[in-house]
């Protein structure tokens, strides 16, 4: 699925790798000419979208994404979709990093509840 350079990437920011990471956000590296225009737009709309930025963050990607010829009915479109996966998602994603945080391993949890269902 992935080629070999493209989980190196993977395993070098999972890791925290500052020069790539520094790469990734400067547009350099991570492969965001595989997407055009119009698309590249409505991922980042959908990103603001999901970390709730503010108006003018808002106002300069809709300029660009209508510049690309992003329709306004498609950007409702983003809003309806990340609405309904971005809710439930971050919820699951905080959850267990909040629990750690505050001493209780989420994960150690399951796979005892697991353990105790399965009669092992």
């Amino acid at each position: 699925m992935l080629s070999s350079s493209q989980a190196a990437l993977y395993r070098r920011l999972t890791l925290g790798d500052d020069a790539l990471i520094a790469s990734v956000f400067s547009g350099s590296v991570g492969g965001s000419d595989s997407l055009d225009h119009r698309t590249s737009s409505l991922v980042r709309l959908a990103a603001l979208i999901a970390v709730d930025a503010d108006t003018p963050a808002y106002q300069c990607e809709v300029r660009t994404a209508i510049s690309a010829g992003v329709t306004s009915d498609q950007i409702t479109a983003v809003l309806s979709v990340v609405a309904r996966i971005a809710g439930s998602a971050l919820l699951m994603s905080a959850a267990p990093k909040l629990a750690l945080a505050m001493g209780y391993d989420v994960d150690a949890g399951l796979e005892d509840a697991d353990t105790r269902e399965s009669g092992e």
